[in-house]
Parts: C-alpha cells; structure tokens; sequence
C-alpha cells in the first residue's frame, strides 16, 4: 500500500495570514521597497550623548548646564589699576558686564565678546585685552564639555 502524505487543511487563521503576506509583498513592490526580512538587522548605534549635548549648545549657547564656565585665574587683572582719575570722574554708572562664548577647552571666543555695560570705554579696553589671555573650565552639560556664553559682572560700588 501506498503511503500518500497529507496536506495540512488550509484553516481560516492560515488563510488570512497568507493572504496579509501577499498584501504587504504587494505593497511594498509597488513602492519599490523591499519586505523586511525575518532576521536580525544591523541598527544604528545610538548617538554619542555628548555629541548630543554639543549640538544642543551649538544651536542654543545660553542653554542651561550643570556647570557654566569659570575662569581658572583671572590673569591679567580685569581692570588694570590704577585707573586714570578722567575715568573715574566722567564713568556714569555702577556696573561693568561684560560676555564672552568659551569653547569646549576653555578658550574664549574674542569674535563673540560684547560689552553689555560699561561706564567708561577705558573699562571695555581694559576687559577685553584682560579676558582675552584667561582660561577657563568649560561648561558642563550631562556631564560634557559644551560651549557656553560666561559673564563677567563687576559692581564698582559708586552712585
């Protein structure tokens, strides 16, 4: 006698699968893409978090971080002394602000320097000569190095 092998009856459930198969085949051929296969595919590693942090500066450097940057010594001195007496007598004003972008190694950046107050052009001179050969400890956000604006702020204490 004959051994005739048996074919699985074709059951609603295994119908409806095949024909989701044949669907998606289909519609992923008329778009020109190809099905996805059943194996495991290679993913892109994630970003580097401090890349991230870094982009984040990049489009926004007054974002807030962990640690803003602070010079490691203010050397030269800010405000040369003594100041000239026409200075002190024409200054109107009390206080010098002053910002500067400090790059991931503690550079600053003299192209983004700008006076915010100042009331003397002396003060301004003074400052940027000064600030331009200091260092700093860069900013920190997540714990990365990342660009961000410091701001000096002196209170010369007149009325």
């Amino acid at each position: 006698m004959r051994s005739h092998a048996r074919r699985p009856l074709a059951t609603p459930a295994r119908l409806v699968a095949a024909l989701l198969v044949a669907l998606v085949a289909a519609a992923c051929a008329s778009a020109g893409a190809k099905p996805e296969s059943t194996n495991a595919q290679l993913l892109a590693p994630p970003k580097d978090p401090c890349e991230l942090a870094r982009e984040d500066a990049a489009a926004n450097p007054r974002l807030d971080v962990e640690r803003v940057p602070a010079p490691t010594a203010m050397d030269p001195a800010p405000i040369r002394r003594p100041v000239p007496r026409d200075v002190i007598r024409r200054s109107k004003g009390t206080e010098i602000r002053a910002e500067v972008l400090v790059d991931t190694l503690g550079k600053p950046d003299m192209t983004t320097f700008a006076m915010l107050a100042t009331p003397h052009a002396w003060y301004t001179t003074n400052l940027k000569a000064a600030m331009a050969k200091w260092t700093f400890e860069p900013a920190l956000r997540n714990g990365c190095k990342v660009p961000r604006y410091y701001q000096f702020i002196v209170n010369l204490g007149r009325r």
